[in-house]
């Protein structure tokens, strides 16, 4: 005879047996940015693979995200939003199209002074187009824009 509590502990499933999440998978809802996001990639020459997996990491598709000055889909800075052309306020930037557009004017040029090379790319993207260097949150970046497109 097997007790109630092994009875219940074995209907329930181990960690290990859990279905694990897809890496930032985009939200539910969120098909209307995706194809956003897929316009401003095509105009600007960046392969949306790329582009999808930089929005994921930023803001999983939320347009209102905004954090530590960053704002939007592309969690982009005002001041490098400027630098791209942008003319309006730091709040313009939560406006997925205004967002969508400037970010990847921005990712496009670091797409294009990397080579094409996604690593370098995310690390001029993440930390400056100036950026020569590798540094440890741009290795954790890189790693997890590989790990989305690879499932894609």
């Amino acid at each position: 005879m097997v007790s109630p509590a092994a009875q219940k502990s074995a209907a329930k499933p181990s960690r290990a047996e859990k279905p694990r999440r897809q890496a930032l998978a985009a939200p539910a809802g969120s098909d209307n940015l995706r194809a956003l996001v897929a316009r401003h990639a095509a105009a600007n020459g960046v392969p949306f693979s790329l582009a999808d997996a930089v929005v994921r990491i930023e803001s999983r598709y939320n347009p209102r995200a905004a954090n530590a000055g960053n704002y939007g889909l592309m969690q982009i800075r005002h001041q490098t939003a400027r630098g791209v052309g942008y003319n309006g306020g730091a709040a313009g930037l939560l406006d997925a199209e205004t967002n969508a557009r400037y970010g990847m004017k921005y990712l496009a040029q670091a797409y294009r002074l990397a080579g094409g090379d996604t690593c370098r790319t995310v690390m001029m993207y993440q930390s400056g187009h100036m950026a020569k260097r590798m540094s440890g949150a741009n290795r954790v970046y890189c790693s997890k824009v590989r790990t989305i497109t690879a499932s894609n």
